[in-house]
């Protein structure tokens, strides 16, 4: 009888169990998909570095370097915004750095503000180092920390907090080695990314009067290929001066009054990916622009260098009778 009574207690435990682990994962689910739904805060920054600073003297991002801290609210509801700074944590901190002995040389303008759901500020980082010598060729970083709530009693009833971290570094003489270090391999690694074919040709005749997209369908187009464990940001463009390309003779420069379309205007360009760029091309109909050799040139700027490194393609086609 006992031994019926305790099966009886643990089976009710364990029914009871089995609801909270219920309504826990139920909890879960529904704070996942809300956070998906209201975490839609971004920054437009990346990992700022600057050197040869004096001590004493006052920098202004937006002035002395024409760079700003945006912070853009892509959430469907108003969200008000704190930008502050704070100093780095042993694991963020870069090697050739130190945390910033206080984080008052660093003020952010504004740093409060609301954004309207779309909106975007454009944020102002200032520098001031004390006018002391023993902060003289020292390197050190600090933490930007960018922190959102929205409204109490919102669609969902409750207010949630979000935070997103940049770094930025700043030295007083030099950059370490390191940094440049990092930097030549950061360079080495984006030049294994190329655009294939660099020469293209079209088999196909390509049609006069009405729009021609190449997107490796209808018409075969560029890819990028990103051999390097690194990601990379894209911006495509048509060379302004294809000839400066090599162009093979026989082939004419589009004529100023073909409409062409970049369809992959941006490309992040993820490690070890292949990615098609696609365009749109229409060529007036025109007696002149029939049975005719053009060539075009597609140019990929590789942001984030202080040097120039673009990826090009260049796509040579013949127009129908």
């Amino acid at each position: 009888m006992c031994g019926r009574i305790v099966w009886y207690e643990s089976r009710e435990k364990y029914v009871v169990m089995k609801k909270i682990v219920f309504a826990i994962s139920v909890c879960c689910t529904v704070c996942m998909n809300l956070f998906a739904q209201t975490h839609s805060l971004a920054t437009k920054f990346g990992d700022f570095v600057l050197s040869n600073m004096q001590p004493g003297m006052v920098y202004s991002l937006k002035e002395n370097r024409e760079v700003s801290f945006t912070v853009v609210n892509n959430a469907e509801e108003q969200r008000n915004i704190e930008v502050r700074i704070a100093p780095p944590r042993e694991s963020q901190l870069r090697e050739g750095y130190e945390s910033v002995p206080d984080v008052s040389w660093v003020t952010v303008y504004p740093s409060f503000f609301s954004l309207e759901p779309g909106e975007s500020m454009d944020c102002d980082l200032i520098i001031s180092i004390p006018h002391e010598e023993r902060y003289q060729d020292r390197h050190f970083q600090a933490m930007i920390v960018t922190e959102s709530a929205g409204r109490p009693g919102g669609a969902h009833g409750v207010s949630i907090n979000f935070s997103l971290v940049n770094r930025i570094r700043f030295s007083t003489g030099r950059r370490p080695e390191a940094i440049v270090a990092e930097y030549r391999d950061r360079i080495l690694s984006a030049l294994e990314m190329e655009m294939m074919p660099m020469s293209l040709f079209v088999r196909d005749k390509v049609p006069v009067g009405r729009p021609v997209v190449f997107d490796g369908i209808g018409f075969p187009t560029g890819q990028v290929i990103n051999r390097s464990r690194e990601d990379y940001l894209i911006e495509f463009e048509l060379a302004r001066s294809p000839r400066d390309y090599g162009i093979t003779s026989g082939y004419s420069v589009l004529p100023s009054d073909v409409d062409i379309e970049i369809l992959t205007e941006k490309l992040k360009a993820g490690a070890r990916t292949i990615n098609d760029v696609e365009l749109k091309l229409t060529i007036p109909d025109k007696d002149e622009y029939r049975s005719e050799k053009f060539v075009m040139v597609i140019v990929g700027q590789v942001k984030g260098f202080d040097i120039p490194i673009e990826v090009f393609s260049r796509i040579y086609f013949t127009t129908e009778d």
